[in-house]
């Protein structure tokens, strides 16, 4: 199994991640989201957020971004941290599919056309793996 086969199972094990974009100031801003809906694959990610985020400020300032997901079962942890490119996607067909019910109560139209409502793209370009305490950097 390669190093981003690898990456690619773990990614659809997780249930947390972390996303990380250089702010105005210079210093990093991190937020932790939950994983989107359709999870195919770690060369294209989607995350939902609010257009209002500083997050979503950010990325529209510099594009430069890096996403971070883990494992952790008893003294077993896997790690992964991708680095790359985030984009606002404005494509409502794209947002549609992306779009979940339980978001409904968090945006006042109530759905994916709601102004607030905001889909992150992630497209990666250079990995690193942490598993059985061997790092393994790979490229997308």
């Amino acid at each position: 199994m390669t190093t981003k086969q690898k990456a690619e199972k773990l990614h659809k094990k997780v249930n947390t991640f972390i996303l990380t974009c250089v702010g105005t100031d210079g210093y990093p801003l991190s937020k932790a989201v939950v994983p989107g809906k359709h999870r195919e694959s770690i060369n294209e990610m989607y995350f939902c957020t609010n257009t209002s985020s500083n997050f979503a400020v950010e990325i529209n300032k510099n594009p430069k971004a890096s996403v971070y997901f883990y494992s952790r079962k008893l003294l077993v942890w896997k790690g992964c941290m991708l680095k790359g490119k985030m984009e606002i996607v404005s494509d409502l067909t794209i947002k549609e599919k992306y779009w979940q019910n339980k978001f409904k109560d968090a945006y006042p139209q109530k759905s994916y056309t709601d102004p607030d409502f905001c889909l992150l793209k992630f497209v990666p370009e250079y990995g690193r793996l942490y598993s059985n305490y061997t790092l393994e950097d790979f490229e997308i």
